[in-house]
């Protein structure tokens, strides 16, 4: 446990000395997976489904807010969808209009959570992120997980229904209009995970901030509880049984990713739990105080021994410092 620990305090220390750079290397490298991710899952405009253009993307987003990555994906996505149809284009803008909106007005400055959600949902374990988010922020910022949620079941219905949208027939242009609608207002499986994603990070939110002991742990297993039972309800009554592994699988990991983030965020010994009281003029105060955990930084200190300078002085000098005359010291 001390080894743990004096790693968490080496790699917080490293992160506070280091943070510009830290920070700039983590969204060079999640640009680069976005953006492949986008090209090779959709990749419908031939001129930018290219490596050039995803490192450039990358470099650009690096050095800018997280907000622009999110931005620069979605537009990505767009022209993709412009050279498919204009009409799963049209209802993409509309999209990405609402969200960007919500996203904007209360969850600003939350995008890792908006690009992390939709790829953590490609890789079928969506589960940490409403957890996480329920641990480490405010519910306005929960806006962000929804949107990349929702964002990731349009493009994933497109792509499951893309002979839909590849006739020529100029006729079907409705149609097409119909059915990109279809894939968002009537899709219940994305509702069944808006609703498990938000009633999960409410209730993780809500228990983490009580006062009562090991509230993060409740929290983490209460929380991935509840959404467990949510999305294998919800699956069994969609019948949907193929995606009952994938729910536990994700839950499993949610739940183990959730305590590595409870260790680094919120590690307290309740072994050493005090409670003060205390008044001023108008109210009594009673302060339940849990020190956290952590290892003293070792004092190292080195001490260098160095011999002393011999220096060698003549009969002359010394019959002189000492004013004598020099024959008596022989």
């Amino acid at each position: 446990m001390t080894f743990l620990l004096e790693m968490r305090e080496k790699l917080r220390n490293f992160y506070g000395k280091y943070e510009i750079y830290v920070a700039v290397a983590v969204k060079f490298i999640l640009g680069i997976v976005v953006f492949l991710w986008i090209n090779s899952g959709i990749g419908y405009l031939e001129r930018l489904n290219q490596l050039a253009v995803v490192l450039l993307l990358a470099l650009l987003c690096a050095f800018l807010p997280i907000g622009v990555m999110v931005a620069a994906a979605c537009g990505l996505v767009l022209l993709h969808f412009s050279a498919l149809s204009l009409e799963v284009c049209a209802i993409w803008l509309g999209l990405v209009l609402l969200l960007f909106f919500l996203y904007w007005r209360f969850a600003l400055g939350h995008g890792y959570s908006a690009l992390l959600t939709p790829l953590l949902c490609f890789l079928r374990v969506p589960q940490v992120m409403p957890v996480a988010m329920g641990l480490l922020e405010e519910p306005s910022s929960y806006f962000s997980v929804l949107s990349g949620a929702a964002a990731f079941f349009y493009v994933r219905g497109i792509q499951e229904n893309i002979a839909v949208f590849t006739s020529g027939e100029e006729a079907e242009g409705f149609s097409r209009l119909s059915s990109a609608l279809k894939l968002l207002v009537e899709n219940k499986e994305m509702y069944l995970f808006l609703v498990s994603f938000l009633a999960t990070s409410v209730i993780v939110y809500a228990i983490r901030r009580q006062s009562m002991a090991y509230a993060w742990k409740i929290a983490i297993f209460v929380g991935n509880l509840v959404q467990m039972i949510i999305l294998l309800t919800g699956y069994i009554l969609l019948a949907m049984p193929g995606r009952i592994l994938w729910v536990i699988l994700g839950t499993l990991l949610s739940v183990g990713i959730s305590l590595i983030l409870e260790f680094f965020f919120f590690n307290l010994d309740y072994s050493r739990v005090e409670r003060v009281q205390f008044e001023d003029d108008e109210y009594y105060y009673y302060v339940k105080a849990v020190p956290k955990v952590f290892v003293a930084k070792k004092d190292k200190r080195v001490k260098r021994i160095t011999p002393k300078n011999r220096t060698t002085v003549s009969r002359k000098q010394l019959a002189e410092e000492l004013d004598i005359d020099q024959d008596l010291l022989d």
